[in-house]
């Protein structure tokens, strides 16, 4: 079984702790930061992620964090470079219209919390789906 690999972002312990457990059992290999500031796809200045020069599969990203945002912390991640092609981001406060153009602009999806399962399992299927079916090396 292919092992997909994500980052999670966000300064809620608990919510990290939950989506890694979640994850997890998807079979990711997934790596969790509680400071935007302090994960490498953030403070690297070129297209870096824990994951030894490979480009996550996943980015699950909270919006409302201390320094830096989720909106802004996808938007440097992919200005670097990041080929990543499924991007999350949650939130629990709705989105600025300047915000969700952003996002959009990348292909990001939003949920906000708590999230709704019944919206969250079936686009987490879909990742996984295309993420397995694509050519090794993409």
């Amino acid at each position: 079984m292919k092992t997909f690999k994500a980052i999670v972002i966000d300064d809620d312990p608990s919510v990290l702790i939950y989506l890694r457990c979640i994850l997890q059992r998807r079979s990711f290999d997934v790596h969790v930061y509680e400071d935007p500031v302090e994960c490498p796809l953030y403070k690297s200045p070129g297209c870096f992620s824990p994951f030894h020069c490979e480009c996550p599969d996943l980015i699950i990203s909270d919006y409302n964090m201390p320094r830096v945002n989720g909106v802004e912390l996808l938007a440097s991640t992919m200005e670097k470079g990041c080929h990543c092609r499924h991007l999350a981001l949650i939130t629990a406060q709705g989105l600025l219209d300047a915000d969700l153009t952003r996002v959009a602009k990348y292909g990001t999806r939003y949920f906000t919390k708590p999230l709704d399962f019944d919206d969250f399992f079936p686009w987490l299927d879909r990742v996984e789906k295309e993420i397995a079916e694509r050519p090794s090396g993409q």
